[in-house]
């Protein structure tokens, strides 16, 4: 069998691919934001909060099990049992889709109306429906491709998916805007049909993204060849796997249901808890949000910061977490393989590499967003002074504990990888009510309601931590020593943000805002990668060489 690239080709791949799709869904969701404002944006954010949870329950844990299993077949050359486990996972994809595609038309109306308190949004959530089954089948096609270490068709999808993402999504909420400010459209539905235009855009690339996967399926790229499936051992029934399959992707899906809890919690809590809080501390808000109360009226502020928080806080903040991820989506075949061989000092090294990768990554990013939240979000939505007054200090809190949530993502990938998949429900669900009780008693303070949601989910993410990285010597079978291999890059990054702070207020000041936000993005960026390598190359190398340490980090 042809080998399609090791640890950290496939870390680069996926890197590339997630920069340009994070990169092209800003080019979405800025511009949407700034024509659609919060309000409209709460009603884009209410189709897919009832979205996740669908799609998670059928098939979160779908790519994860086609992706070890089929590892586990190619790593004891039973290249006919990885082929049987991609069918297998097919067949699952395409029933758990059409189910969950039924079910979201069916109860779009109830959800709407009854859980989300926003009937408007019920064209968004009809919009995203379809996108369950196309999700579903790539799920599967990226699990059994990246079993096969190879990365190159998940990278390619996403990128498909995101350009077509980007410029329907625009062009049709942007054509229904345009519709109704020339009278086309009442005005009263502009900006709930805006949003599901722009979640159809979305369903479209979904679309888009699955069929370059299944073209490269039936183009047999899967490096396994006649020679390979002649000699390998009788796999089992398909129904066998299909079973399988399912009995293993539900621990996943459950736990991946609970670690999305946040979302809808968020969904659930924060409009209506800022909206009581407001009622009681009117004189409060009055003084302190008089900008966003003016743009969107005493009755709608609550879903105005909902959809400034999802729309642009969360937005913003999980291209951190996104880009921390494909750390973990690299780690999990590698940290498989080892553990079936019981490899421990393989095992040890590849959780090594991850964690240090998360910190590289997610530390610079972290605290520069988290020093120039206003002076970025400023720039970003120069039209929606408004939103972005409410969205400063949540952007703040998320980004100063950045680590501790995408370091939750890493530990779960290596619960994942060696089997424990009930360690992340069991984490989450005592994360889960942490975050529901905090809400409540927050988004009710009005001091820090407004934030409160943001703070909620920093608290909750940090004992979920402390808790995850208790359980990882027994689960794992090895003992990583965690604090060293923050410290290096905590210190760099540290002199980042500095430096981009003081290069920000001091040194560029002078300059139009676009160039001197350049000019402290390059500063800090040089800084931290100079003190990085004068600290310690070997983690660079680990992180972003296409070759392996030659050390131990």
């Amino acid at each position: 069998m042809k080998k399609s690239g090791g640890f950290f080709k496939n870390t680069v791949i996926l890197f590339a691919a997630m920069f340009i799709t994070k990169i092209i869904g800003a080019v979405l969701k800025i511009p949407l934001t700034n024509m659609m404002g919060g309000v409209g944006m709460g009603y884009f954010s209410t189709a897919f909060s009832f979205f996740n949870p669908v799609y998670t329950v059928l098939a979160a844990g779908l790519p994860v099990i086609v992706t070890r299993l089929t590892a586990q077949s190619i790593a004891g050359g039973r290249y006919a049992e990885a082929r049987r486990v991609k069918s297998a996972s097919l067949t699952i994809a395409v029933i758990a889709g059409i189910v969950g595609t039924v079910f979201m038309f069916l109860f779009a109306p109830i959800f709407v109306k009854y859980a989300a308190g926003s009937p408007e949004s019920l064209w968004a959530v009809m919009a995203v429906a379809p996108s369950v089954l196309f999700c579903c089948l790539a799920s599967a096609y990226r699990g059994y491709f990246e079993g096969l270490y190879n990365m190159l068709p998940t990278a390619v999808s996403q990128v498909t998916e995101s350009v077509i993402k980007a410029i329907l999504g625009l062009g049709l909420s942007g054509a229904v805007l345009y519709l109704g400010r020339e009278g086309t459209v009442p005005m009263e539905n502009v900006l709930p049909l805006a949003a599901a235009a722009a979640v159809l855009g979305t369903t479209i690339g979904e679309l888009c993204g699955t069929l370059s996967l299944i073209i490269r399926s039936r183009a047999r790229t899967d490096g396994i060849t006649a020679a390979d499936l002649e000699a390998s051992p009788e796999p089992p029934p398909k129904l066998k796997l299909v079973k399988r399959i399912i009995t293993d992707s539900l621990p996943i899906s459950l736990g991946a249901v609970i670690i999305n809890l946040g979302s809808f919690i968020d969904l659930l809590t924060i409009s209506g808890g800022i909206q009581e809080c407001l009622v009681k501390n009117q004189s409060y808000f009055f003084f302190n949000y008089s900008l966003a109360l003016e743009a969107s009226g005493i009755e709608a502020f609550g879903n105005f910061v909902y959809g400034s928080y999802t729309g642009i806080v969360l937005s913003m903040f999980m291209i951190i977490t996104s880009l921390t991820a494909l750390m973990g989506k690299s780690a999990l075949p590698r940290i498989t393989a080892a553990f079936e061989r019981v490899n421990k000092e393989d095992v040890k090294r590849n959780i090594s590499i991850l964690l240090s990768g998360i910190f590289v990554i997610g530390l610079p990013l972290c605290l520069s967003l988290g020093v120039l939240a206003e002076p970025v979000l400023s720039l970003l939505y120069p039209v929606r002074a408004a939103e972005v007054s409410v969205s400063v200090m949540p952007m703040t809190v998320l980004c100063a504990g950045g680590i501790p949530i995408a370091l939750c993502g890493g530990l779960f990938s290596v619960f994942q990888a060696v089997g424990r998949f009930d360690l992340p429900i069991k984490l989450m669900m005592t994360g889960s009510a942490v975050k529901l009780i905090l809400n409540l008693l927050f988004l009710r303070v009005p001091y820090i309601s407004v934030f409160g949601a943001a703070l909620s989910t920093v608290i909750a993410h940090i004992i979920v931590m402390s808790l995850g990285i208790i359980c990882l010597k027994k689960a794992a079978g090895v003992s990583v020593k965690i604090f060293p291999l923050f410290v290096k890059p905590f210190a760099a990054a540290f002199a980042c943000a500095l430096s981009a702070l003081l290069s920000y207020y001091l040194l560029y000041d002078n300059f139009t805002e676009l160039l001197r936000m350049a000019f402290t993005v390059c500063t800090g960026g040089f800084v931290y990668i100079m003190l990085l390598l004068l600290l310690d190359r070997r983690i660079v190398y680990a992180v972003f060489r296409f070759k392996k340490a030659k050390s131990q980090i």
